[in-house]
């Protein structure tokens, strides 16, 4: 994506949220050079998340109600062959989010003449695999990465969203440690992001799908294998077990630190021979067999290989479902004491919102008008219309001294529930940023006042403990 030239003159309102702490306020992060999205005026960027394929995330402030919020940029336009994906991410995730917290939550699609933004929950800890990253150059040689202790604390928040999408008939499809996010607090949890590659169906009947698509490393044999340029040779699979067989590469390199089975030669350049290559290991050799992680296998427990073995099935018929997994005794072990408190408490949190969903009343006038501006606004984003000066990187913003306003459209589609309430079925439908937003948003809802971003709240208790002054441009 191409860098933003935006220039403007300081001002109070470019100050970083009250409270911020060091680490978002050292030079280079408060005004990060070639921060898209700079001319919107409801949101301020902070600083470069992340980049993917197809589009950058960065950390904005939300000025309107000052938290904080992770924007996904796709530069326009949108290649074609992304338009069903990109879509199909934002009908998932608004459709999914708010109902479980293990999920990130989405609220609002915002199409300008170079972006098509998706402004979404921050999840303030990072992705999970530089958690494991951290604790791999600390670990003991032939020692586990994470303690399975550890391990089974994230891998039942894991699983438990996992349930839920399948529960609502929806399969993730590309689910890794990179698309697993954690939050702030202590002990984080966890949260899923990403379903550009989520496939939904309508019935509860046993669903199958032939597209071949994932992260060839966390890819089941029977996903690998299926590619052929005549579609009539694709052979249908559960999606459902290709996300089983993810959670369980997902849960050995937690444990372990290395894929059970990988390509080590042009690893980021993924092809079909390739692919042949982790597909011929994965059907000649046991998980417990690579030579990626023979250093570590014999630190697991009896309970976790057998969970593995179960997990690592060739034959998906006979691989552990979702359900088997949450009866499995090492998923059932106890946890920490630490770690039981923690989920005890996102369980209770879990409860109110499910509490929520149960009386709320949703219009499905307003969800069909929704939706149809939902895919006008991603196929707009997809149209090279009024996208002018684009480059090989994407689109290169005009500064902003020499951008007419008046002439620039910007569309904003409200993606929470907020928008398609049936009346007044619900007052307590004010989006919520975190886990702790959401659980309040009951209790505070009721009395009619609009609580404060705990991102927000985060940042000033993070600044006082470090002694960070306090700045009077509140964003």
């Amino acid at each position: 994506m191409g860098n933003c030239n935006c220039a403007s003159a300081e001002t109070k309102d470019d100050a970083p949220p009250t409270g911020a702490p060091a680490k978002l306020t050292k030079a280079g992060d408060t005004k990060p050079n070639g921060a898209p999205f700079s001319y919107l005026a409801s949101h301020r960027a902070i600083k470069h998340l992340g980049r993917g394929a197809a589009a950058d995330t960065w950390l904005f402030v939300d000025r309107k109600r000052n938290r904080l919020v992770a924007i996904k940029l796709f530069p326009r336009p949108i290649p074609a062959n992304l338009r069903d994906s990109t879509l199909s991410e934002i009908k998932c995730q608004t459709e999914l989010g708010p109902g479980h917290i293990n999920l990130i939550n989405v609220y609002e699609a915002i199409l300008t003449p170079d972006h098509l933004g998706i402004v979404m929950e921050y999840a303030a800890g990072g992705a999970l695999t530089a958690h494991v990253a951290e604790r791999w150059g600390a670990a003991k040689p032939g020692g586990l990465i994470l303690t399975e202790d550890e391990a089974r604390y994230f891998f039942r928040q894991f699983i438990e969203a996992v349930d839920y999408c399948h529960r609502n008939n929806t399969a993730h499809r590309d689910l890794k440690l990179d698309n697993t996010l954690l939050d702030d607090q202590k002990p984080p949890f966890l949260k899923i992001c990403d379903f550009g590659f989520a496939r939904h169906w309508a019935t509860d009947s046993l669903y199958r799908t032939k597209s071949h698509l994932g992260t060839p490393e966390y890819m089941s044999p029977e996903l690998l294998r299926n590619q052929s340029k005549d579609k009539k040779a694709l052979k249908d699979y559960d999606p459902r077990s290709v996300d089983v067989w993810a959670s369980g590469v997902l849960l050995l390199v937690s444990l372990c630190g290395a894929f059970p089975w990988d390509h080590t030669r042009q690893h980021d350049n993924f092809n079909n021979d390739q692919e042949l290559d982790l597909w011929l290991q994965e059907v000649n050799k046991q998980w417990n067999e690579s030579p990626f992680i023979a250093d570590n296998v014999n630190a697991l427990s009896p309970e976790a290989r057998d969970l593995l073995d179960r997990i690592f099935m060739l034959d998906p018929t006979k691989r552990i479902t979702i359900p088997e997994i949450m009866k499995h005794p090492w998923y059932t072990k106890a946890l920490l004491p630490e770690h039981q408190e923690a989920l005890d408490s996102l369980h209770e949190e879990q409860r109110q919102v499910d509490e929520h969903l149960h009386h709320r009343k949703l219009d499905p006038v307003k969800m069909a008008e929704r939706n149809k501006k939902l895919e006008q606004i991603v196929d707009e984003a997809c149209s090279s219309e009024a996208v002018q000066n684009s480059s090989s990187h994407g689109r290169q913003l005009r500064p902003l001294h020499v951008l007419d306003f008046k002439h620039r459209e910007i569309t904003r589609l409200d993606l929470t529930e907020r928008a398609v309430l049936l009346g007044q079925s619900c007052k307590c439908s004010e989006e919520h940023a975190t886990v702790a937003d959401r659980a309040a948003g009951l209790a505070e809802a009721k009395s009619g006042k609009l609580h404060e971003s705990a991102s927000i709240k985060s940042f000033k208790s993070n600044s006082s403990s470090n002694g960070a002054e306090k700045s009077n441009g509140h964003a």
